[in-house]
């Protein structure tokens, strides 16, 4: 489980990062928005019951993202609000895969900060 100081809690936050946050999909399933407005840094989930109709699916799925997302502390961005969604059911979330998409989504942000 992330931190309180890593994730995303109020209703307003979430509504803010999806209203002015820049998207970033990963394949057909799995969406993320980014806001670099933010003090420091934060992760929030909006997994829905339509494509992940488990609760220890949803679990998981945020376990993994949580675990990544600490594996690569040197590659975090300094400060913004990243928001995962789903868009459509994940065929399969692991470790290796999600590792991918951090990096690809760390990327993305590092290279538009600096522009």
């Amino acid at each position: 489980m992330l931190k309180k100081g890593f994730r995303l809690r109020k209703k307003e936050d979430f509504d803010r990062v999806f209203r002015f946050g820049k998207p970033l999909f990963f394949g057909e399933e799995i969406g993320c928005r980014y806001l670099l407005d933010a003090p420091s840094i934060r992760l929030g989930f909006s997994l829905g019951k339509k494509y992940l109709p488990l609760a220890t699916d949803r679990n998981r799925f945020r376990r993994i993202f949580s675990e990544v997302f600490y594996n690569h502390q040197e590659e975090w961005p300094k400060s913004g609000d990243i928001l995962f969604f789903l868009v459509k059911r994940p065929k399969k979330v692991d470790t290796k895969q999600t590792e991918k998409m951090m990096q690809n989504l760390f990327q993305t942000i590092n290279k538009n900060r600096k522009v």
